[in-house]
């Protein structure tokens, strides 16, 4: 009893600790500054400076390799910063394109405006000016934010250097706060370094909020007004559809817009009419070998902003709010939007909301639907939180709602963390709402971490019922379906999961830079208790200071099968399974013009075997050419009469940057366990900022049999960014 109360004393005492961090003084300056990169005015030689970077990665004891130096001033309306670096050699790039940013040689502004430790901004400049915004939340970053600032590099011999100048409406915060929360990291691929301005341990990543410095406002930064932002588009479309043996064209023209309104500087209301994601890449066709469905990242821009807020509940991809449930079927092909609002930002410096309503057009075969969700985050001590959500999809019909066609879900989280972000735990509960159904509706769910320098775990556990539904979520593990009945039978299941990784660092070698063994545990069961399946995995991962990997990985997996699985024609019959399989796989250096990556796995699979082999060559032209091949195998060999698969999973992206405003990527896809054969290729050319013209195009074949087109469509759109 001693014991646990003087555990439970040390995690509340390291969270009242505070942190020895760095500060930034920022003063008003009233000299025009051009932004050319060049660091010619008078103000950064009298401004404060941010240097003596320490290393993140690959360790975290040691000074940065080159000298870093950042500067920061203000006027009225924009906050300005200049940085200088120092580096003797070549830089690298991989990419002129804009948000592909994050892993050239480059300068990396981090801010928390608010302090919170729970979302902030990130702002990357490369040193071929390349730009990149993204937004930061617990989860790491949200790549498809985007705003409005500038930047201009200035490149000598031995150093590069950046002007930065952000606009204060791009940014939301709190008129009265003299004190933000600040970071500034350097990304060298060339040596393989990441340095931060406020040190960060290597065990997190160089974005984590809880290790940020101060920026010390000689007065607080003032309201500004009149922070909206109109953002209408045009599209033309035209489609072909031959799937029914007859070509059938179509031309489609489509307005709409978007709307930004800050309501406080802290408060943002986002609004849609008639959205067009026509410009957004394809979903990454994947080669689905297990029993249940895959769940792929949202793309769309409208649903990416402050997106943790309504997403980040539930366990692992277990969401009562999934954004793509809205304006997509599940096929992802387009079901039209009307229009949608979103609102979400702090309404106190401790509490964040978020509220969201989306409404789809309804059609010959199905109805319209209502999509509404509110949730809200309250800050408790340093990192810690809690929060609550809830979701309602109502279907309509000529106007009105649709009785007994509605699923709602209910449910908080409460998160604790240490102000170092090494001790974590989370509990949280959830609860679905149906018409009928009363019972067994309950998700419930908890998770401990712990993240040291070498020694990591977690634990978690859940229990989700054979009722609970998530009309605006994903849950994919409650479906099961059974091929000789054609139904689906829902059912409930129970998961515990354990995971212990050990981290060495070789102080002494020349090669590499870290072991990684680990051993992770995952076991479900039914309803009953009695076991339906368990997943160990025993791995051992070599990263070398020349940024290739080689990772083993040993793998066994039990199946209690209760309905027949129809990976072929055949189905295997119920029944308990237990494989075993090893797989090796090797990346090489990513720095190098050549690279490669292969992956080989082989062993049992139910009652048979299965050989997988993955690679991909990448060939880069720095920096405006990157070109890639990829293929994966599947061959499994089962026993009479159940039959042999074979699946091929190809693909080749070529990304053409003829300057850092007009990209063209063109990704093509041959899947043959989708029966498909797609070619979406899209040239944008940003005219102005944030406003581009798309173009875009996008194929589709059948591969089984002949070869043979299914659909195809060719779209042109153009935005423009207008601040009103």
């Amino acid at each position: 009893m001693k014991s646990l109360t003087f555990f439970f004393c040390s995690l509340f005492i390291a969270t009242a600790i505070a942190q020895d961090v760095p500060s930034l003084s920022i003063s008003k300056t009233t000299e025009t500054i051009k932004i050319d990169g060049v660091l010619s005015e008078v103000v950064w030689e009298t401004a404060a400076v941010a240097t003596n970077f320490q290393m993140n990665a690959p360790v975290d004891d040691k000074p940065a390799t080159h000298e870093t130096e950042v500067r920061m001033t203000y006027d009225e309306r924009t906050i300005y910063i200049a940085a200088k670096m120092w580096d003797e050699g070549e830089p690298i790039i991989y990419t002129l394109k804009r948000d592909n940013t994050f892993d050239n040689d480059e300068i990396v502004l981090l801010i928390d405006p608010l302090g919170q430790r729970t979302n902030g901004y990130a702002f990357g400049v490369s040193a071929a000016g390349v730009m990149g915004e993204a937004l930061i939340s617990p989860d790491g970053f949200d790549l498809g934010w985007d705003n409005k600032w500038f930047a201009k590099v200035h490149t000598e011999k031995d150093f590069w250097s950046v002007e930065i100048a952000i606009p204060f409406k791009s940014l939301r915060y709190d008129a009265d706060l003299k004190e933000w929360a600040i970071n500034f990291a350097r990304l060298e691929p060339g040596s393989n370094e990441v340095d931060t301005w406020s040190p960060v341990p290597r065990q997190f990543e160089f974005i984590d909020l809880g290790y940020f410095g101060k920026l010390l406002w000689d007065e607080a930064p003032k309201k500004q007004g009149g922070n909206i932002s109109l953002i209408p588009y045009a599209s033309t479309r035209f489609t072909q559809d031959q799937t029914s043996g007859s070509k059938e064209n179509d031309t489609q023209v489509s307005v709409g817009a978007d709307a930004k309104v800050a309501l406080t500087p802290s408060l943002n209301l986002d609004l849609t009419y008639n959205p067009d994601f026509s410009q957004v890449e394809v979903d990454r066709q994947v080669t689905n070998l297990t029993r249940f469905s895959i769940f792929f990242p949202e793309r769309r821009q409208f649903f990416i902003e402050n997106a943790d807020i309504f997403t980040d509940y539930g366990q692992y991809a277990n969401r009562p709010f999934y954004s793509r449930r809205i304006g997509l079927d599940a096929a992802a092909r387009t079901v039209p939007i009307q229009f949608g609002a979103r609102l979400s930002g702090n309404l106190t410096e401790r509490l964040r909301v978020g509220l969201l309503n989306m409404q789809t057009q309804s059609s010959d075969v199905s109805l319209g639907q209502n999509y509404t969700v509110g949730t809200f985050q309250h800050r408790l001590w340093k990192r810690s939180s809690i929060k609550g959500i809830f979701t309602n999809r109502q279907a309509f019909e000529d106007g009105s709602a649709a009785e007994g066609d509605y699923g709602r879900n209910l449910g908080g989280e409460f998160n604790y963390s240490t102000a170092d972000g090494k001790w974590r735990a989370k509990a949280g509960y959830l609860q679905s709402f149906k018409d009928g159904i009363n019972d067994k509706n309950q998700h419930l769910y908890g998770r401990f971490d712990y993240d040291g320098q070498n020694f990591r775990t977690f634990l978690t556990v859940q229990r989700v019922g054979t009722n609970y539904f998530a009309d605006m979520g994903f849950n994919n593990r409650v479906l099961n379906f059974n091929p000789e009945t054609n139904e689906v039978i829902r059912l409930g299941y129970t998961q515990v999961g354990n995971m212990i990784d050990y981290y060495h660092y070789p102080e002494d070698s020349k090669r590499v830079n870290v072991h990684w063994s680990g051993l992770e545990n995952f076991v479900w069961t039914n309803p009953d208790g009695t076991l339906n399946e368990w997943y160990t995995r025993l791995r051992h991962f070599i990263f070398f200071k020349n940024t290739s990997q080689l990772r083993f990985r040993l793998n066994n997996n039990y199946v209690n099968l209760l309905y027949p699985f129809a990976i072929t024609e055949t189905p295997l019959p119920v029944g308990d399974y237990n494989m075993t399989e090893f797989n090796v796989q090797f990346n090489t250096d990513i720095r190098k013009p050549l690279s490669t990556q292969m992956f080989v796995v082989y062993g049992q699979f139910y009652n048979g075997t299965k050989l997988t082999y993955r690679g991909s060559l990448t060939y880069r032209v720095q920096p405006w050419g990157t070109f890639t091949l990829g293929l994966e195998r599947n061959d499994i060999w089962l026993p009479e009469p159940y039959g042999n698969l074979d699946l091929t999973l190809a693909n080749a992206r070529f990304e053409v940057n003829f300057a850092t405003n007009l990209f063209w990527t063109t990704f093509l896809q041959y899947n043959t366990q989708a029966d498909n054969f797609n070619v979406n290729s899209r040239l944008q050319w940003r005219f102005a900022p944030m406003s581009d013209v798309f173009l875009v195009y996008t194929d589709n074949y059948a591969v089984e049999g002949l070869f043979g087109p299914k659909d195809r469509s060719l779209v042109l759109k153009v935005n423009y960014w207008l601040n009103l």
